[in-house]
């Protein structure tokens, strides 16, 4: 009964304008090999795309990761991708392709948290101090990822309690107030709001964090300093790399635009530490992979004066850790780290099959030879009949011992406090 093959799991990523296919395979390192990349509106949906790659595989994965912008649903398995009309579901999936023993949905910013703790010193950097003193393994970390969008996830863990990742849309939240040092930037903030708020209020919304905080986000500031009004055309914007290259170059208003952005950036990370309580703040992807961006953050005033001033909690923020990635694709090797634990989880279930299988087959057997008037043979029966039910008893102990304690505890309080 028991299978020695490798497993295969398909990989999935879905981006706003394509998506990648790739087969991990089970013991392949840390490498997965996306052989495919179709644009989003070749397909009427997800699982016609899933479909054709499948079409031109000679192998049949068993298991399924799938990686995307959006809000995963983990209650229905679905996800609704933030820019393509496709709504990617595990039981469509699961329908029409029944040979999947298992799917996941993981949003593409989880998988930063997934690749975290593969991670090697190597791999990522300190900020604001010289020597990596950071331990990714113990208490609460944010990472945060200035890209196209500002993701955010923050990692749960103890030595109690497995590492759990929590994903966030807190890059969607409200501008916080900023105050400045000097009237000048303070005039200036008070025009980048205005003109935020004019634009945004023509597409029916409000600015949200991102708006500053991203590539998108730069292009915003910058257009709102240089010119008065932000472009509604892409076509028309300066893109963050070439507001980069012109701050390299001394360009003031270039320059201006990334004070603004280590500003705000230094609030939105004061206010996920401190709502957090997180020891450790990890940057990645997009603008923080860039040397030049990490140097103007590491001589940010600004970032640090929003960061630390909180009432309160002052002392308690100048604690906390900034590391950031040198590694720019981690959201590959979250890919990876979740199909080594859909294998991991696959295997095991084989394993318990396998054990149920060998338990029934062994008292198939007793009982055959007891029919066959071999009453030896009785209680070794017994025997295993009760160590089964010891077995059970103990893993639903397992389970929930904190709670039957407390039962039983109260039990008995209960009965000597009793007068007749």
């Amino acid at each position: 009964m028991q299978n020695q093959q490798k497993q295969i799991v398909l990989i999935c990523d879905i981006g706003g304008t394509n998506v990648r296919f790739g087969l991990y395979t089970e013991g392949e390192g840390e490498k997965v090999n996306f052989d495919a990349k179709y644009k989003c509106d070749q397909f009427t949906s997800f699982e016609q795309a899933v479909a054709y790659y499948l079409s031109t595989q000679s192998k049949q994965p068993t298991l399924c990761v799938i990686g995307a912008a959006g809000n995963i649903d983990e209650y229905n398995g679905e996800v609704l991708t933030t820019n393509t009309p496709w709504k990617a579901s595990a039981p469509k999936l699961k329908a029409q392709f029944p040979f999947f023993r298992h799917i996941r949905l993981v949003n593409d910013f989880a998988l930063q948290g997934w690749a975290l703790g593969e991670l090697t010193p190597e791999q990522y950097r300190p900020i604001f101090r010289k020597e990596n003193s950071s331990d990714f393994s113990q208490g609460q970390v944010v990472i945060i990822g200035p890209g196209t969008g500002l993701g955010t996830c923050l990692i749960m863990q103890n030595g109690k309690h497995p590492q759990t990742i929590y994903t966030s849309e807190a890059g969607h939240s409200t501008l916080p107030h900023i105050e400045f040092s000097n009237d000048a930037d303070n005039e200036d903030n008070r025009k980048l709001l205005r003109i935020l708020n004019e634009y945004y209020a023509q597409r029916g919304t409000k600015p949200v964090m991102e708006h500053i905080v991203s590539g998108t986000g730069i292009t915003n500031v910058y257009h709102a300093f240089r010119d008065g009004f932000i472009p509604s055309q892409k076509s028309q914007r300066v893109t963050s790399e070439e507001i980069e290259t012109l701050a390299s170059r001394g360009d003031v208003i270039a320059l201006k635009t990334f004070k603004f952005f280590n500003a705000y950036l230094g609030a939105h990370t004061g206010s996920m530490a401190s709502t957090t309580k997180a020891q450790n703040i990890f940057f990645c992807g997009g603008l923080m992979s860039s040397p030049y961006v990490l140097q103007m953050l590491e001589e940010s005033e600004d970032f640090k004066q929003q960061f630390i001033n909180r009432a309160g909690m002052t002392d308690a923020m100048k604690n906390v850790q900034f590391s950031a990635s040198c590694y720019r694709d981690m959201a590959t090797l979250g890919l990876v780290v979740r199909s080594k634990h859909l294998i991991e989880t696959t295997k095991s279930e084989e394993e318990k099959k396998q054990a149920n299988y060998d338990i029934v087959m062994s008292l198939a057997i007793m009982q055959a030879f007891i029919e066959a008037n071999c009453p030896q043979v009785r209680p070794y029966m017994k025997k295993v009949e009760r160590a089964i039910e010891r077995f059970k008893d103990a893993q639903n102990k397992e389970v929930h011992p904190k709670r039957i304690k407390t039962k039983r505890t109260k039990t008995k309080k209960r009965s000597k406090g009793r007068t007749r």
